[in-house]
C-alpha cells in the first residue's frame, strides 16, 4: 500500500492535506518533519502530522511530497500536540501555531516574481501598467515579488487583473521561484589527522616546521579542530593544509558550528554566593522539589514580595530537576531582564544554559534551537516564544513575573498567552510549573483560590550579608495638581522628587526614574489655532523627538521634520505638551548638571546588546540615575538604588480597559521594589494627578491583598475575567466604510450563532480607541460570556460566524481569545 502523509501547511489556512510519499523519501517523511509541498500555484513548507497507508488507485492521483527538509523530525509528538491545542484554543490555523514553534526564517517556499519583457514599451493600456513596467525596468531583469507591486502603486492590494492583462500582452512574465529560508545552519572547515596518519611513512618524512607544528596541533586534539584555530595555533597557512591533505595525512571537512551570541557569551559568570535560605524560601522550595522528585504534575503560584528571593528558589528547583536528568524552561517577560537572569543562571549551571529571544538573528536562534533539541542545553531562558523550545524530558517550567502582559502574543496569530501554554505544557509532560510574582495576575489568584494552583507565599524580604531583611520602602504620593496650584511645579519633576534626588546625589546613592512614555513631548500644538501634527497613517498625534528634531509616530514609525512655525496659521507660537523620557533627561541635566544619567527606552536599546551594556554600566556605578520606560521597573537588583521616582503614575491608569487599574498597581509595585533592596534604606515617590485612585492608595501601603479583593469584587459584579470569558474581534480594512460593514456583518452573524447560549453578550461593533493604524481602519466587537460556559461553545459560535461572513480582499478579521488589552 502506498504511504500517505497528512501535512499541515505553514500558512493561515485551515485543514490537514494529504500527499503521497515517494519511495525515495519514505524513511525521512515521518511525523514532525518539515516538507516542501505543492499548494495551489506555489510550493511551500508544511509539517507532517501523521503517516497513513492508502489505497493504490486514489493515492496515484494525490500530489507527491516534493522534498523532506529535515534529516530528523523538527517537532516532537509532544510539541505537535501542544501546537494543536494552541490552534484550537486561540482559534487560529494549526499551521500558524506550528510556525510559532519553529525557528523563524527556516521556511522554504515559492513566491511569485514578476519579470519585465522586451515588449514592455508597446504597452498603451492602463497607466498603472506603465508604472509597473517602469519599476521592473529599474531592477535590470532581476525581477520583483508580486507583493511589492502594491507598494509601487501606493496600494494595499495587488491589482491581479491588471497583471494578467500585462502578461497576456507579453509585457511581463510571472514565475514561481523557490526561496530558501533566511536562517541556515552555519558550517566551518575542520581538520583532523587521517586514521592511519601516525603509521604512514609520509608522516616520518615531514620536515617543514609549519607542517610539523600543524600535525602536532591536530595530534594533541581530542576532536576535529577548526581550520582557523589550527592555523592560528600552529602558524601554518592554507597551503600547508593543502600539502598535508595531498599526502593523505590530514582530512578536511565542513562541520556545523554554533554562532556566537555576543549579548550573552560576553557576560561574565562569577561563582555563585553560598546563601542560607530564609524559612519562607525553605518552605516554598521543599514543596516544589517534593513535586519534582515525586514526578507530580503540579502548578505553584509563588507569590513573594520584591526582594523575597524568588530567583534563589528557582535556581535550587532547577538544580533538583537537572539532578534527575531533566530539563527546564525559564520564561522572563522582557529582553531587558535576560542579561541579569542569564548571568545568575550561568553562574550556577555554566554552559548548560541556552538563550532564545527575538533580538537574536535567525541564524543564532536556529543554532540554539538545534542544540536544545540535541540535548546540549538543559535550561532554556527567554521571553514568551521560548515556551516552544524543543527540550528533552521536561521537568520544570518557571514563569517569572507571570502577571506581565508581554507574555501575550498580539500579532500575528497565534494570539497565545505564554503563561497558559506553560501551565498546559508542564501538565502534559508530567512536569512542575512555577508561576512567580510579587503581584500575581488576578486570573492566577482566582485559580489558586479555587485549588487549581498551589499557593506559596514569601511575605518578607530576605536578609542580605548577615543583616536583617530590608523593609519594603515607604511610598509618598505627590499631587501634581496641587503642586501646580501652589506654583511649585516647574517641569516634569516635582519639588519633593527633586529634593530626594539631590539627597541621593550627595550620598553617592543611585536613583531609578520611571517615565512610561518615550520621546521628548507627546504632543506639539499651536497655541493660536490649535493645530496638532497627526500621523497620516494612524489616528494619533506625532511625538516630538528633540535630538533628531523630528516628529515620529510610535505606531507606524513615520518620521517628519519638526516645523519651525505652524503650517496652518503661520504662527511661531508652537508649544510642546507633556514629557517623554528625552524631556525628563534634559530636565535632569538642567537641575543636576553634574549627575550622570543613563536613559533606557526603545530609542536607546535598538542596537544588539544595548540592554546589557546600559544595565552593566549602571551596576558598575558609572551613572547616578537610570531613567527609562517600564523596562526599568522589573527584575532589576542594584544595591545602591535607594530612590525610585515615578514621573507620571497616571500613564495607562485611565485607559478604557477593565485591566487598567491592575496593570497600574502591578507596575508601581514592581518599580517600588527596586529601591532599598540591600543594606541602604529606600524610598518611593509617585507623582500623580489622581492621588485618590484605589490603585495608588493600595500601592502606597504595599497592599496587594487589599487591592486584589477590591478589584476582584468589581470584576465579579461586571462579569469580567476571571469570572467571565472574553473573545475580542478586531476588523481591519483600507477604508472606514468597508471595515465597518465587515464588522456589522460578522457581528450580526455572531449574534445569531450565539443566541442559544445563556448569558452571552455581543458588544459592538465600535471604532477602536485608536481607530486607524498603519493606514488600516480598526473596529472592535467583544464577545462576553459567563465562566460557566465552556470555551468550546464560544469557539463554535465564533467559527460559525466566521464561516457565514465573506471577507473582502484587503480586509482582515483578527480573533483574540482572552485578550489582555481592549484598545
Amino acid at each position: 500500500m502506498p504511504a500517505l502523509a497528512q501535512v499541515v501547511p505553514l500558512t493561515p489556512v485551515e485543514g490537514v492535506y494529504t500527499y503521497r510519499v515517494p519511495d525515495e523519501l519514505a524513511s525521512e517523511a515521518v511525523p514532525g518533519a518539515r516538507v516542501l509541498v505543492s499548494f495551489g500555484r506555489r510550493a511551500l513548507t508544511g509539517v507532517i502530522v501523521e503517516r497513513t497507508d492508502g489505497e493504490s488507485s486514489p493515492a496515484r492521483t494525490l500530489k507527491p511530497l516534493l522534498d523532506v527538509l529535515d534529516a530528523r523530525p523538527a517537532l516532537t509528538p509532544e510539541l505537535l500536540e501542544l501546537t494543536r491545542w494552541v490552534a484550537d484554543y486561540t482559534l487560529c490555523a494549526w499551521g500558524e501555531a506550528i510556525k510559532a514553534a519553529l525557528p523563524s526564517g527556516t521556511e522554504v517556499e515559492t513566491r511569485r516574481v514578476v519579470h519585465g519583457l522586451a515588449g514592455a514599451e508597446s504597452w498603451t493600456g492602463d497607466p498603472r501598467g506603465a508604472t509597473i513596467l517602469d519599476a521592473l525596468a529599474e531592477v535590470n531583469g532581476s525581477g520583483m515579488p508580486v507583493a511589492k507591486i502594491a507598494t509601487v502603486l501606493g496600494r494595499k492590494t495587488v491589482p491581479q487583473a491588471l497583471l494578467r492583462q500585462l502578461e497576456a500582452a507579453g509585457a511581463l512574465r510571472i514565475d514561481d521561484e523557490v526561496q530558501d529560508g533566511t536562517a541556515r545552519v552555519k558550517t566551518e572547515r575542520h581538520l583532523r589527522l587521517a586514521d592511519d596518519a601516525l603509521d604512514r611513512p609520509e608522516y616520518e618524512a615531514v620536515r617543514g616546521a609549519r607542517q610539523l607544528a600543524l600535525l602536532d596541533v591536530l595530534r594533541q586534539a581530542d576532536e576535529p579542530v577548526r581550520q582557523a584555530d589550527a592555523l592560528r595555533d600552529s602558524g601554518a597557512s592554507s597551503s600547508t593544509v593543502k600539502s598535508l591533505i595531498g599526502r593523505g595525512l590530514v582530512e578536511a571537512f565542513d562541520a556545523e558550528v554554533e554562532r556566537r551570541v555576543d549579548d550573552f557569551d560576553e557576560i561574565p559568570t562569577e561563582p555563585p554566593p553560598d546563601l542560607a535560605l530564609h524559612p519562607f524560601q525553605v518552605h516554598a522550595l521543599d514543596a516544589i522539589t517534593d513535586a519534582i522528585t515525586a514526578q507530580r504534575r503540579e502548578t505553584f503560584l509563588l507569590q513573594g514580595v520584591t526582594g523575597s528571593g524568588k530567583t534563589e528558589v528557582y535556581l535550587r528547583a532547577l538544580r533538583a530537576a537537572l539532578d534527575r536528568g531533566q530539563s527546564a524552561i525559564v520564561l522572563v517577560p522582557e529582553i531587558a531582564l535576560t542579561p541579569q537572569t542569564v548571568r545568575r543562571f550561568r553562574a550556577h549551571f555554566g554552559d548548560r544554559v541556552a538563550v532564545l529571544h527575538s533580538r537574536m538573528s535567525p541564524g543564532e536562534r536556529l543554532d540554539a534551537w538545534n542544540r536544545i533539541r540535541d540535548g546540549v542545553y538543559s535550561i532554556v531562558i527567554g521571553p514568551r516564544s521560548a515556551i516552544f523550545a524543543p527540550v528533552q524530558d521536561l521537568g520544570l517550567v518557571v514563569v517569572d513575573e507571570e502577571h506581565e502582559a508581554s507574555y501575550k502574543q498580539f500579532d500575528p496569530a497565534p494570539r497565545y498567552h505564554a503563561r497558559d501554554v506553560a501551565v498546559l505544557r508542564a501538565h502534559r509532560a508530567g512536569a512542575v510549573c512555577v508561576l512567580g510574582s510579587a503581584t500575581p495576575s488576578l486570573e492566577s489568584v482566582a485559580n489558586a483560590t479555587a485549588g487549581k494552583y498551589t499557593r506559596l507565599e514569601m511575605p518578607d524580604r530576605v536578609p542580605v550579608k548577615g543583616r536583617p531583611a530590608a523593609p519594603l520602602p515607604p511610598v509618598r504620593i505627590v499631587d501634581l495638581a496641587r503642586e501646580r496650584e501652589i506654583q511649585r511645579l516647574k517641569g516634569a519633576l516635582a519639588h519633593d522628587l527633586r529634593e530626594a534626588m539631590a539627597e541621593r546625589l550627595k550620598r553617592n546613592e543611585q536613583t531609578i526614574l520611571l517615565q512610561n512614555r518615550r520621546g521628548y513631548a507627546p504632543v506639539l500644538t499651536c497655541e493660536d489655532c490649535g493645530w496638532t501634527p497627526m500621523c497620516r497613517n494612524c489616528a494619533v498625534s506625532l511625538t516630538v523627538h528633540k535630538p533628531t528634531r523630528n516628529l515620529r509616530c510610535h505606531y507606524c514609525g513615520l518620521s517628519e521634520r519638526q516645523p519651525a512655525k505652524c503650517p496652518s496659521c503661520g504662527s511661531f507660537n508652537l508649544r510642546q505638551l507633556g514629557a517623554g523620557t528625552q524631556r525628563v533627561e534634559e530636565e535632569i541635566a538642567e537641575v543636576f548638571p553634574g549627575a550622570r544619567v543613563l536613559r533606557m527606552d526603545l530609542d536607546t536599546t535598538t542596537r544588539k546588546g544595548a540592554h546589557r551594556r546600559i544595565l552593566d554600566a549602571f551596576g558598575r556605578g558609572e551613572a547616578d540615575i537610570l531613567l527609562g520606560t517600564q523596562m526599568v521597573a522589573k527584575g532589576l537588583d542594584f544595591p545602591r538604588v535607594t530612590l525610585v521616582g515615578v514621573v507620571n503614575a497616571d500613564t495607562g491608569m485611565l485607559l478604557p480597559d477593565f485591566r487598567a487599574a491592575e496593570r497600574t498597581f502591578q507596575l508601581l509595585a514592581q518599580v517600588a521594589g527596586r529601591a532599598g533592596r540591600h543594606d541602604l534604606p529606600g524610598e518611593v515617590i509617585l507623582q500623580t494627578r489622581n492621588p485618590e485612585h484605589p490603585a495608588l492608595q493600595f500601592a502606597l501601603a504595599h497592599d496587594f491583598e487589599g487591592f486584589a479583593l477590591h478589584e476582584l469584587a468589581e470584576r465579579a459584579a461586571l462579569g469580567y475575567p476571571p469570572y467571565g470569558r472574553l473573545i475580542g474581534l478586531e476588523f481591519k480594512g483600507p477604508t472606514e466604510g468597508g471595515t465597518m460593514t465587515l464588522a456589522r456583518r460578522f457581528t450580526d452573524a455572531l449574534h445569531s450563532a450565539s443566541s442559544h447560549l445563556a448569558g452571552v453578550q455581543v458588544l459592538g461593533p465600535v471604532p477602536a480607541l485608536i481607530h486607524r493604524i498603519k493606514r488600516f481602519w480598526r473596529v472592535h466587537t467583544l464577545l462576553k460570556a459567563p465562566r460557566t460556559l465552556p470555551a468550546s461553545a464560544l469557539a463554535k459560535a465564533v467559527r460559525a460566524a466566521e464561516a457565514r461572513t465573506k471577507v473582502a480582499s484587503g480586509h482582515r478579521v483578527n480573533i483574540d481569545v482572552d485578550p489582555v488589552g481592549l484598545y
